[in-house]
């Protein structure tokens, strides 16, 4: 795997749309674990947590949900998912967006709606884009850790060598 790859947990109960955004997220480089129903995703996503595969980070970078799936739908197993980790970035794919945006208030602002049909190419920009997100959130706070060394800058200042 690639340095940027992605720890991706998708919950789709069709498995040839499901198989796709795992064949499509894979050629990428990232990791992707498929489940067909909301009660597989989440005993997935708290095994995963329990095992603690990475100290540094324990959770997936992304989870995808199916908003209508059998057993439980995506909004409740979002619910489940947050109370783990509030932070968790969650992706909703659905062809019932307008219905779905009513029930996000009951969430976190790390979820994001996709709405049926869409390409592969948008999906993987979807998730991918996510890191630019981030760098932007850092760029708010500030470098406060930057120690002049890292990046293509050159620090200005007495030098630290002596």
């Amino acid at each position: 795997m690639k340095d940027w790859s992605l720890r991706i947990l998708v919950a789709e109960d069709y498995k040839d749309l499901a198989d796709s955004y795992k064949i499509a997220l894979e050629e990428r480089g990232h990791l992707v674990i498929t489940t067909r129903d909301g009660i597989e995703c989440l005993q997935i996503y708290n095994d995963y947590v329990k095992q603690g595969t990475d100290n540094e980070k324990p959770y997936f970078d992304v989870v995808i949900l199916d908003q209508n799936m059998p057993g439980m739908d995506g909004i409740d197993v979002a619910k489940e998912i947050q109370k783990i980790n509030f932070k968790q970035r969650i992706i909703f794919i659905t062809g019932y967006g307008n219905s779905l945006i009513k029930k996000l208030r009951q969430l976190s602002e790390t979820v994001e709606v996709m709405n049926k049909p869409f390409t592969l190419q948008a999906l993987i920009t979807q998730i991918e884009g996510w890191p630019i997100y981030l760098w932007r959130e850092k760029a708010k706070q500030g470098f406060k850790g930057w120690d002049g060394y890292e990046g293509t800058s050159v620090p200005v200042g007495p030098s630290r060598t002596g």
